[in-house]
Formats: C-alpha cells, sequence, structure tokens
C-alpha cells in the first residue's frame, strides 16, 4: 500500500496543535518539514490544552476530514508522523481508531506515556514492548491520532483534567483514553514511531532505558 498522500480522499487528515506559549527552536524546524508535503492544519492561538484539543475536533467535525492529528509542540517529530501513523488505520480499518506514538515523559525517569492494566483495574506504564501496534489502556496525546467516528460515538467533553482518581494522572490524555475505554473503544499505540520529548535534554526511549538500568522498574510499571 503506498504511504497516505495529502487529502487523499480514502483518509482525509488534518493537524492540529495545541499551542504553548512558545515553540522551541529545535521543535520548529520538524513541524516544517512534516508542513512543506501539503498536510491541511486548523489554526488555533493559545489557549488552555484540554480547550484546544476539544475545539480543533469541533472544527473537524464541522469539515469533511475523517481524522485528526494532535502533535504537541514541545516534540520533535519525524517528517512522515503523518503516514506513520495512518498506516495502521489503513491496515485495520475495522479495529483501529486511536493510534499514538510511543513517547516519554520529560521528567524521571522518563518512562513511556504509554498503560496497561495488569488485571488488577489499576494502570502501569509499560516497561517492555515489542515492534508494531500494541493495545494499551491508556496513551498520552504528543502524537495522536484519531478517527473521526470517535468524536461521534463518545460525550462530550472529550477532553478534560480531572483531579479526583486516575491514580494522580489527571491529564487530558487520561480523560480521553479513560472515555474511550468506557465507550469500548480500543487505544493503539505504535512502538515504532516516537517523537523525542524536548526537555534540558532530548527524552528518548534511550533515556528511559539508562534510568531503568541504574535504578530498576519502577513500583507503578507492570
Amino acid at each position: 500500500m503506498p504511504p497516505l498522500r495529502p487529502n487523499d480522499e480514502s483518509m482525509k487528515v488534518v493537524i492540529g496543535i495545541p499551542m504553548e506559549r512558545v515553540i522551541l527552536q529545535k521543535a520548529f524546524f520538524s513541524f516544517i518539514e512534516i508542513f512543506v508535503a501539503g498536510w491541511p492544519v486548523a489554526r488555533l492561538e493559545y489557549t488552555r490544552n484540554d480547550i484546544a484539543r476539544h475545539k480543533f475536533a469541533e472544527f473537524m467535525m464541522s469539515t469533511d476530514y475523517t481524522h485528526l492529528l494532535m502533535l504537541d509542540s514541545d516534540h520533535i517529530h519525524p517528517p512522515d508522523i503523518v503516514q506513520r501513523l495512518a498506516r495502521w488505520f489503513r491496515a485495520y480499518p475495522d479495529q483501529v481508531r486511536v493510534v499514538g506514538g510511543l513517547n516519554f515523559r520529560r521528567g524521571e525517569p522518563y518512562d513511556p506515556c504509554a498503560f496497561v492494566d495488569p488485571g488488577d483495574g489499576h494502570y502501569r506504564r509499560m516497561s517492555e514492548w515489542g515492534r508494531g501496534a500494541i493495545e494499551v489502556e491508556a496513551l498520552g496525546t504528543g502524537s495522536v491520532m484519531i478517527a473521526r467516528n470517535v468524536f461521534e460515538e463518545l460525550p462530550q467533553p472529550w477532553f478534560a483534567y480531572d483531579y479526583t482518581h486516575l491514580q494522580g494522572w489527571p491529564g487530558t490524555d487520561m480523560w480521553f483514553s479513560k472515555l474511550c475505554t468506557d465507550h469500548a473503544i480500543t487505544l493503539w499505540c505504535d512502538t515504532t514511531t516516537t517523537s523525542p520529548h524536548l526537555g534540558d535534554m532530548f527524552i528518548t526511549e534511550a533515556s528511559y532505558r539508562a534510568w531503568l538500568t541504574e535504578h530498576g522498574v519502577p513500583a507503578n510499571q507492570g
């Protein structure tokens, strides 16, 4: 199957970037590489993260786009990230409706922003994984592609903060993940696609592995 192209009638992707107050220069150039290919962009000024994501979804629903790709501005994204995430929708159209890249937390222990449930009803950050698209119970939204029909099925608000539960992870990613799992929408993590997280250094799988070597697997991982 050839790679997806902008405005392909079979799968029309629009990109939304929840804006921070600034975009780091190192991230800026990765966005240039993506946009010169011609992918359409939903324009939105800086606003709170949950509001920005909700507005991107609302925008897509008012158009004929079929998929929304949200890319955080503090990551360096691969230039072919649209095609990389889109391939799973095209290969498994009856199963895949939400796919995100495998990204890593900016702070120690630099662990994956992807969670599994070992069977006790509590999320654990992944500690080991294979290569490909794997099913998870919760997924970070540093780079995530969502099919239009997901928003058609889920109740609003699609994105919000909840500080009352979710094991101390109140972000919009956890809210959206729980909403999906509560409505039998499967979340997938593409472990072959990573967008290094910008902090005082680039945060990649190597950062996480180095921390594990020194400290061992954290208690909140399974």
